[in-house]
């Protein structure tokens, strides 16, 4: 979807530049003209069509190039920590943004190669557009996958709908695998010049279909829930199929035009820009969310649960945590939070549970289940996990994780139903003292 796909092909692009590097040489040899306003001898301009094609070049490979670094310095500033301990949206985000770097790549490619005579030039022409055609749909679907997950925050239901997303983009692939012989998506002449081929509108309808579809879902969450509730999240995932429709359409109204993934670097610049403003919401140490998220995933949780599931909230501290920082030190005691918060990802895997850090040494699971007995019966898989990590590793502490839980009811506010967890877990806390203390007696 560059200039090649919507308005021709290179060299059609280069033959107008040419045509206006032209108009500007006779009005520069024109000196009576151009002496009135500046010294002629000192004006560069092309002398045949391939100076301006080699400047044209340069230029489109510049562009690309200047994008591709700055993509690559926000995947660099935004994965600085542990990548594995990174939120489901951030892996997305950053399969966007590498499926932008690669598609600048692969237009670069194109637009060197095309028409030229060397060996192996068409061959390189061809997979490179085939690459191209592929890649397309699959950032708008990457994009889709990143706008469901932000809005449902729900990664099972995310991987069930993905399995009907893949499909217009499957075929897409098909397609353009098959267009290096049957050429319904591109063709690539004998001489090397790149053309659009007779199902061309296939691949615009499957990433137009995937644009719409996420402006469409973030529409429908903002009639639901409002507006300003979730404003930070809105904008960002608003911007994005906006402005690569609106480029698009720019781009096939105006000849020679080459914007749309250019757009969607700046796109993703403002979206990068809104993450690092909001990443107050994530804990530095150990990549979980932090109590103010927490509590905007609240919010949304109570609008978007299952009405016939329980609410639960389980809280956590980690027993003579103070005791690990003043024996071991304070590296040990973060290593122990670190180790605690793998360990909680590590049982909550597969489930829509949210993992918070609230401060210090406390940590809260909060998650729907059908009976309390599955909301118990975690609890007791989180001691089980520590009772075999302690088994297994020999760091000089233990961890040792009191908790309590609590079920929304529909007269609770948010501090109530997080101070009766909160208050259970104290409760268990000092019948594990006291049990401890019967022991040692």
């Amino acid at each position: 979807m560059n200039a090649k796909n919507f308005v021709g092909s290179p060299s059609t692009t280069r033959s107008v530049a040419s045509k206006i590097a032209e108009l500007i040489r006779l009005a520069v040899e024109d000196n009576s003209l151009a002496s009135a306003f500046y010294d002629v001898s000192d004006l560069h301009c092309p002398n045949s069509l391939q100076e301006v094609d080699t400047l044209i070049d340069f230029l489109y490979a510049e562009i690309n190039a200047v994008g591709i670094v700055l993509l690559l310095l926000f995947l660099n500033n935004m994965n600085r920590g542990s990548h594995k301990r990174a939120p489901v949206d951030q892996h997305l985000f950053n399969a966007c943004m590498i499926m932008n770097i690669l598609i600048f790549v692969f237009d670069t490619g194109m637009w060197l190669v095309d028409g030229d005579k060397q060996t192996y030039a068409r061959a390189v022409n061809s997979v490179v557009t085939m690459l191209y055609y592929a890649s397309n749909p699959l950032i708008c679907l990457l994009w889709l996958m990143y706008t469901d997950f932000k809005i449902n925050e729900s990664k099972n239901g995310l991987i069930k709908r993905a399995r009907f997303y893949v499909i217009p983009c499957v075929i897409n692939m098909v397609l353009s695998l098959m267009s290096l012989s049957t050429n319904w998506l591109f063709i690539i002449g004998a001489d090397n010049t790149y053309t659009r081929g007779p199902y061309f509108w296939v691949m615009a309808v499957i990433a137009f279909f995937y644009l719409a579809l996420s402006f469409g879902m973030s529409l429908g969450d903002v009639i639901k829930n409002g507006w300003e509730e979730h404003k930070t999240v809105h904008i960002h995932l608003v911007i994005f199929p906006l402005g690569i429709i609106a480029a698009s359409i720019m781009q096939i109204m105006f000849f020679g035009v080459s914007i749309i993934w250019v757009c969607s670097m700046i796109a993703f610049a403002s979206i990068y820009i809104n993450i690092q403003n909001v990443e107050i919401s994530t804990d530095h140490l150990t990549g979980l969310y932090n109590r103010r998220r927490l509590d905007e995933h609240f919010q949304r949780r109570l609008k978007m649960r299952k009405k016939e599931h329980l609410l639960f909230a389980i809280m956590l501290d980690l027993d003579d945590f103070k005791r690990i920082n003043d024996t071991r030190g304070h590296l040990a005691g973060d290593n122990a939070l670190i180790e605690m918060s793998e360990l909680l990802r590590r049982v909550c895997k597969g489930s829509d549970d949210f993992i918070a850090r609230m401060g210090g040494d406390e940590f809260v699971v909060l998650g729907e289940r059908a009976k309390i007995e599955e909301v118990t019966r975690l609890m007791d898989q989180i001691s089980s996990e520590a009772t075999e990590w302690n088994k297994r590793h020999k760091p000089g502490y233990l961890l040792q994780p009191s908790m309590g839980y609590s079920v929304y009811g529909k007269d609770d506010t948010a501090n109530i139903f997080f101070a009766t967890a909160d208050q259970a877990m104290y409760r268990n806390k000092q019948d594990r003292k006291l049990a401890c203390q019967t022991v040692c007696e």
